[in-house]
């Protein structure tokens, strides 16, 4: 014995095919614009997210492109340090130390705007959250701690940058000064690369989150699509809309399950 028919998949099916059918007649179902207006959704989600998928690409093209080019500088400058290998070494000798300690102050200045920036925000929310003048007055007073050691934190790693650029700036006449400035430029090289690959890191994360939230927003439209589509296939059966494509279902829904 055949196996009957499902009457969802029928539904679907002449709802589908009454969208190509029926539309813009004078017999259209009331029904159809609800199906015009999932699939301007639908468009609309879909070129939000080709739109971000884009610009993930461009992203990492232009990172790409950054990486040729920091490669490039960096071995031209390595040659001019090659060349005068002992005045280079002289002086990283003497401001090595200088560096570790820099290294280590911008760290502890991202760390602070970092618990700045969550500090705010949690200060934001109590100030929604409470009429405690006693809680908010500590919570402005820890900000304004806060606030004032990032402060400081910025006018040392400043000084600290100062003081290591002062250190790799080569005196006048001095022996070697092209492969001091080199190497001068090799650490900004390197310092480039670090900012750079922490905003492009930021920056595709970011990217990477929208384009999951917007998949959900996609797959949502879909579904609501399907939901209009079967409407209007449920409102076409009812009203038996004549029609020679449309007709033969009829009978079928009749007799599906």
């Amino acid at each position: 014995m055949a196996k009957a028919e499902s009457y969802n998949d029928l539904i679907f099916q002449l709802g589908d095919l009454a969208r190509d059918r029926l539309a813009g007649k004078p017999n259209c179902p009331r029904t159809m614009d609800r199906v015009y207006r999932a699939e301007a959704a639908l468009v609309a989600r879909r070129d939000e997210l080709a739109a971000l998928e884009q610009q993930m690409n461009d992203e990492d093209a232009a990172w790409q492109d950054y990486l040729a080019q920091h490669q490039a500088d960096r071995e031209a400058q390595l040659e001019i340090v090659k060349k005068w290998k002992k005045a280079v070494d002289a002086v990283e000798g003497q401001t090595k130390t200088l560096r570790k300690t820099l290294s280590t102050r911008r760290a502890d200045l991202r760390y602070a705007q970092d618990a700045l920036k969550k500090m705010e925000k949690k200060h934001a929310d109590l100030e929604l959250t409470t009429q405690d003048e006693s809680k908010l007055g500590v919570s402005r007073e820890n900000l304004k701690k806060n606030r004032i050691q990032q402060m400081r934190l910025t006018r040392e790693v400043e000084n600290l940058e100062r003081d290591v650029a002062m250190a790799l700036t080569p005196k006048p006449g001095q022996p070697g000064a092209a492969g001091i400035l080199a190497h001068k430029r090799m650490l900004e090289l390197e310092d480039e690369m670090a900012a750079r690959k922490e905003a492009f890191d930021q920056a595709m994360a970011e990217i990477d989150q929208a384009i999951a939230e917007k998949e959900t927003e996609v797959q949502a439209a879909e579904d609501y699509l399907d939901q209009a589509l079967f409407l209007l296939g449920e409102d076409v059966y009812t009203q038996r809309i004549a029609d020679a494509q449309l007709a033969p279902f009829y009978p079928r829904l009749d007799r599906a399950q």
